[in-house]
C-alpha cells in the first residue's frame, strides 16, 4: 500500500476537525431551538382551563423581577450566539490552513540544510593511482569510462538553453554509472546526492540525460547476427559453457565478446563488452528467461 504524502495526511486531519466542529454548532443549534421549542409549549400550558382556588393575599411584582426573566431569555440567546460565531471562527481559521496548505511548496522546511561530503574528486585520484577502487565505485575502469565519455559528450541532451548550466558531462556520467552499478538503498537520489554533493532533482536529471545519450548510441554498438553465422554459434557455447545447455539458445552477439551471463526469475540479464580492445563499453540486454526458471 503506498504511504500517503505529508499534504494529504494534513488535509485528513484539517478534515477530520472540521467534520468535529460542524458537529458540535449543529448539537447547540438542536440544543437552542429545542429548548425555545419547550419554552412556547409551557407557555400554551396556561390556555388550559383555570381551576378556581381560594383567593390568596396578593403578592407585590417588584420591577426586578420583570428585568431578571427578560434577562434569563437574552442571556440564552447571546450564548448560543457567542457559541455559533466561535465555531464559525475555527471553521475560518481550519480553511484558511487548508488553503495555506496548498500553497506552500514546501512542507516542514528544516532549518539548517544537511551537510554535504562530495567524494567526487576522489575519482581522479583513484583513476591515477588505485583504478579498483574507481572500478568499485562506477563499476568500470577508467578506460572504459572515458571511451564512454567520449561517445556521449556531444549529445544534444546534454545542450542547455536555459541561465542554469548543466553539470560537467563527467560527473553526470559518474552519477549515473554509480546507480546502475549498485542495487538497494545505496542508489537512492538521496544517498546519490550526498556522494556526489548535489541536489537529489539533479541526481534524477543527470540519470535521465546519460540514459537518453547511451541509449541513442544502441544500434552503432550492439548488433544481432543471423542464427546460422560464426558469431551466433560462438555466443551459444559461451552461455552453453558459462550456464546450462536449456539456455544455449539465449544469446545476444555483439562486435567482440559476451563477458558474463546471469538470471533471474524473470529475466535474463546478460553483459558484454563492445567497442575496440583496450577501450570497451559495457552493454547490459534483458531478455525474457526460459520458461524452465
Amino acid at each position: 500500500m503506498p504511504r500517503k504524502s505529508l499534504r494529504q495526511e494534513l488535509y485528513e486531519e484539517l478534515d477530520y476537525v472540521a467534520l468535529k466542529i460542524v458537529d458540535l454548532r449543529w448539537k447547540n443549534a438542536i440544543t437552542y431551538f429545542n429548548d425555545d421549542l419547550d419554552d412556547e409549549f409551557s407557555s400554551d400550558d396556561s390556555l388550559e382551563p383555570i381551576i378556581i382556588t381560594p383567593p390568596s393575599p396578593i403578592s407585590p411584582i417588584l420591577p426586578s423581577d420583570l428585568d431578571s426573566g427578560l434577562l434569563s431569555s437574552s442571556d440564552s440567546s447571546d450564548l448560543f450566539h457567542d457559541q455559533d460565531l466561535r465555531y464559525s471562527h475555527l471553521l475560518d481559521a481550519i480553511q484558511a490552513l487548508r488553503n495555506e496548505t496548498k500553497r506552500a511548496r514546501v512542507l516542514n522546511q528544516l532549518q539548517e540544510r544537511p551537510l554535504r561530503a562530495p567524494q567526487l574528486h576522489l575519482l581522479e585520484h583513484f583513476a591515477e593511482f588505485h583504478p579498483h577502487l574507481f572500478r568499485k565505485k562506477l563499476r568500470v575502469y577508467p578506460a572504459v569510462f572515458n571511451c564512454i565519455l567520449d561517445h556521449i559528450s556531444d549529445h544534444p541532451i546534454f545542450q542547455s538553453r536555459s541561465n542554469n548550466l548543466q553539470l560537467p558531462v563527467a560527473v553526470q556520467l559518474a552519477i549515473f554509472l554509480n546507480r546502475t552499478g549498485h542495487y538497494g538503498n545505496a542508489i537512492s537520489p538521496e544517498d546519490i546526492g550526498q556522494w556526489a554533493g548535489v541536489s537529489v532533482g539533479s541526481v534524477i536529471n543527470c540519470t535521465h540525460r546519460v540514459m537518453v545519450a547511451i541509449l541513442d548510441q544502441h544500434d552503432e554498438f550492439i548488433g544481432i547476427p543471423c542464427t546460422a553465422s560464426e558469431d551466433a554459434e560462438e555466443a551459444r557455447k559461451f552461455v552453453e559453457e558459462r550456464t546450462c545447455h536449456g539456455w544455449q539458445a539465449e544469446f545476444l552477439q555483439q562486435t567482440e565478446h559476451p563477458l558474463t551471463c546471469m538470471r533471474s526469475r524473470q529475466y535474463m540479464v546478460k553483459h558484454f563488452t563492445i567497442g575496440n580492445q583496450g577501450t570497451p563499453l559495457i552493454a547490459r540486454c534483458i531478455v525474457p528467461a526460459p520458461a524452465s526458471l
